[in-house]
């Protein structure tokens, strides 16, 4: 129950050069991993930052491959990427281990296809061989582990929205031609709603939380758009996260 403030208190705002196109957090560091792309210019860049105070570790870093690799883990001491092939391909090929502080390149395999990751050890393999031959490694020095942990892997602690049809907006909130089902979550007697409502010829994807009559938040993740966005918020750490304009991280303290 939120006390005595009538507005979300605001935590993270930032801008990228590229597309945010994927997003992970440890859930026992507090770090979040973003990637995100220059789709012109075929570049790839790395951020890591802290969900509690929104420090910047470092930002939009980018490798000797500068497109084709994708986020894979964060772990607590460093960000494991994958490479492929081509931008078509769905295998992997090759892995670099990257400190979480400064983006710093910790080891880099290219022979090595990434299977399963645990806390401080990976499963990979080695494509070239047949049938595959599964091994453990350690997570920083990428040595082989004769006996591993095998810790058990990260629960996921992200809440996310589901699709709630039939719903209908209160009446002190006001819109346009809804164009879409609804998003909703309720989270500490908190209502989060997102939809598509109509624009002139466009379609703009809104976001609003609001507690009884009271409007907490109202903004607009995307506008002049054509097609329905799937994506939407998501909660972690007592913490609303969204994409706005494809280029801007947000999150709001609840």
């Amino acid at each position: 129950m939120r006390l005595n403030n009538d507005k979300l208190n605001p935590s993270i705002f930032e801008k990228f050069k590229g597309l945010i196109w994927k997003i992970k957090i440890n859930n026992k560091t507090g770090l979040m991993a973003i990637e995100s792309r220059n789709l012109e210019l075929k570049q790839v860049y790395f951020t890591v930052l802290d969900i509690h105070n929104g420090k910047i570790n470092f930002k939009e870093k980018s490798y000797e491959e500068v497109w084709n690799l994708s986020l894979a883990h964060i772990g607590k001491e460093n960000l494991l990427i994958t490479g492929f092939e081509h931008s078509g391909s769905l295998e992997s090929k090759g892995i670099l281990s990257v400190n979480l502080k400064d983006g710093s390149l910790i080891w880099q395999k290219f022979n090595m296809r990434l299977n399963q990751v645990n806390e401080s050890e990976l499963q990979v393999y080695d494509p070239r061989i047949y049938p595959r031959k599964y091994s453990w490694i350690d997570h920083l020095t990428a040595e082989n582990l004769n006996h591993p942990i095998q810790n058990t892997p990260e629960s996921n602690s992200i809440i996310l929205p589901e699709i709630e049809n039939p719903f209908k907006l209160p009446e002190f909130i006001k819109h346009q031609k809804i164009r879409s089902e609804f998003l909703t979550l309720i989270y500490k007697d908190i209502y989060f709603v997102s939809f598509h409502e109509q624009i002139a010829d466009f379609i703009q994807q809104r976001l609003i939380v609001y507690q009884g009559t009271n409007i907490l938040l109202d903004d607009i993740l995307i506008s002049g758009i054509q097609k329905l966005q799937p994506e939407a918020f998501f909660i972690q750490h007592d913490q609303l996260f969204y994409i706005r304009n494809k280029h801007e991280i947000i999150s709001y303290l609840i």
